[in-house]
Order: C-alpha cells, then structure tokens, then sequence
C-alpha cells in the first residue's frame, strides 16, 4: 500500500457518508465501492474489503 494517508483518510470519509446516508444496503452497492477502493487505493480484494469494514466500523 503505496498510498497517502491524506488520500485513505479522505476515501473513509467517503465511505462512512456513504454508510450514514444508506448508500451501502445493497451487494451491487458494495461491490462498486470495493471496485472503487481497489482502483483509488491500488488494492486487493482482500485489503479493499478490510479497509471498507475498518471504515465503516468507525461509525459505528
């Protein structure tokens, strides 16, 4: 992960409006922000799926 932090942080605030606003309810929604992370952030599967659960937790 050759990433900024400026630029995970500003992805998680995405992702947590998102969740907040109910845009994560469904699979095909998921999947597009799982896609998004992985291109924006140069990740795997894996790691973009554990990204967007750690973002989301945060809200929580």
């Amino acid at each position: 992960m050759a990433t900024s932090v400026i630029k995970q942080r500003t992805i998680e605030k995405f992702i947590m409006a998102e969740f907040v606003q109910g845009n994560l309810d469904t699979e095909e929604q998921v999947s597009c922000m799982l896609l998004l992370i992985q291109k924006k952030l140069n990740m795997s599967v894996e790691e973009a799926s554990k990204f967007l659960r750690n973002s989301i937790s945060l809200t929580a």
